[in-house]
Parts: C-alpha cells; sequence; structure tokens
C-alpha cells in the first residue's frame, strides 16, 4: 500500500472516530438538559394537574347541584299534580255520590257546593254558592248521602245559608227507625242533637237510627239523621234523655243536595 493511500485511511478511520464522539457528547448534553427540565419543571406539572383535578371535580359537583334542584323543582311539581288529580278524583267522586241521589228524591230541587262558614257567631250555618235563581227556597231541606245536615234559613238570588241540625235553633220532626216511636230532634251545639219527647217507657238502645218523619210539614220524610248514642230513663220524668249522633259529620260537608217542601 503506498503512503497516500495509508494516509487516506488513516484519515477516515480518524473522522469516523471524532464523528462518534461528536455524536456522544451531543446525546449526552441533550440528556442532561432533559432530565433538568424534568426535575424543575415537575412541581409546576404536579400543581396543574391538581388544579385541573380539582377543576374538574367542581364541575361535576356544581353540575350535580344544579341537577339536584332542577330534580327537586320537577318532583315537587309532580307531587303538586299529583294531589290536584287526587283532589280532583276525590271531588269527582263526591259529585257522583251527590247526582246519585237526583233519581231517588222525587223532590229533588239542585246540588250546590259549601263556599264558607255562617259570619253569624250566634248560629252554626254554612254558605251555598247558589240561591233563589237555581229555585232555592227558606226551609228547604239540605242533605247529603250520609244524612241529613239542616234546613235552608236564608235564601239570596246567588247564594244560600243553611241553618246545620246541630245549631239549638234547629228543630226536626223525626222517628226511631226500627220502633217508629216519633220524637223532636234538636241542636245543642254540640256534634250531637238531643231527641225529645220519647217516653221512659219505650224502649230505645244504642245504635238505633233515626229519620225523619215529615210530620213537621217541611222536611221530606225517610231522611236518615243519625244514631242513638246514649239514652237514659228519667225516673221522675215522662220522657227519656236521648243523645243522637248524626251521620253527617257538620265539619266535613263540601257537597250538598237541596230537597223542595
Amino acid at each position: 500500500m503506498s503512503k497516500s493511500k495509508k494516509r487516506l485511511l488513516i484519515f477516515f478511520i480518524l473522522s469516523f472516530i471524532a464523528l462518534m464522539m461528536m455524536t456522544y457528547q451531543y446525546k449526552s448534553q441533550n440528556k442532561g438538559h432533559s432530565i433538568f427540565r424534568e426535575t424543575f419543571s415537575y412541581p409546576f406539572n404536579a400543581v396543574n394537574s391538581l388544579i385541573a383535578s380539582a377543576r374538574a371535580a367542581f364541575n361535576i359537583h356544581w353540575n350535580a347541584v344544579e341537577e339536584n334542584k332542577r330534580l327537586k323543582k320537577e318532583i315537587s311539581r309532580l307531587l303538586l299534580e299529583m294531589q290536584g288529580y287526587g283532589e280532583m278524583a276525590k271531588e269527582n267522586e263526591r259529585l257522583r255520590e251527590i247526582l246519585s241521589l237526583k233519581p231517588q228524591m222525587r223532590n229533588y230541587a239542585t246540588a250546590a257546593r259549601v263556599i264558607s262558614r255562617g259570619n253569624d257567631r250566634l248560629l252554626k250555618t254554612i254558605i251555598l254558592d247558589k240561591g233563589s235563581n237555581e229555585g232555592i227556597r227558606k226551609d228547604m231541606a239540605v242533605i247529603t248521602t250520609k244524612g241529613l245536615v239542616g234546613k235552608i234559613y236564608k235564601a239570596g238570588s246567588s247564594f244560600s245559608e243553611v241553618l246545620l241540625i246541630s245549631d239549638p235553633n234547629f228543630s226536626a220532626a223525626v222517628r226511631l227507625q226500627n220502633t217508629r216511636q216519633e220524637g223532636i230532634l234538636s241542636g245543642t251545639g254540640r256534634s250531637y242533637g238531643i231527641l225529645k219527647y220519647i217516653p221512659s217507657e219505650d224502649a230505645v238502645e244504642k245504635g238505633d237510627a233515626v229519620v225523619t218523619s215529615g210530620l213537621d210539614g217541611i222536611i221530606p220524610p225517610g231522611l236518615l239523621v243519625g244514631i242513638v248514642t246514649d239514652a237514659k230513663k228519667d225516673e221522675t220524668g215522662f220522657f227519656q234523655d236521648i243523645k243522637v249522633m248524626p251521620f253527617q259529620s257538620m265539619d266535613k260537608i263540601e257537597e250538598v243536595v237541596i230537597l223542595k217542601k
């Protein structure tokens, strides 16, 4: 091999070695810088990651709160609708019961709704939403499907006032349904009434039903009134002390039927 070729070979070998050393040094420097950057930026990356996680958790919580509010409003709305539907169903049922009396009562006048209690503190009355324009007159009997409620006390053109059987001023001719013994039912101002003029020698039992007799010429006969809850014989008197509990509670009247005399 000539000297020129030897020199050229040595040049290429040295150049290759130099190139390899430069490449190794460059990689080493880049690796050091990369490790430095990673070490220096780690806390910032951790903080950013924590902030991002907190933001995501807050968004999830906020969305859950808003969804919870929306669901509560929806539930409240549905409950109100259900209550409204339930009230309508109960009202329809009561009205069907009231209207079912029409074919049974030949002296049926009209049906009415209770709109308030009477304003007179000395009288136990209720106010109806119908009056003389619908044919209602003073002293007409007022009933429900359960029994006698009272009689018309006043009749305006578009409203009327009912004197309840619990009022001390109310009285009606009645009889015991089983024995047919006749008497007068009077209000007491309390939840029960008093059956008067039943002789002491007549048998009266708890649970005996009381119905109207029609002998007063005002209230039609055969209407349910109440049930005997107590009967005491007065040894020194002529008549018995008899308590009668009305079938219809005076505090639970919403719709009524008015009967002609």
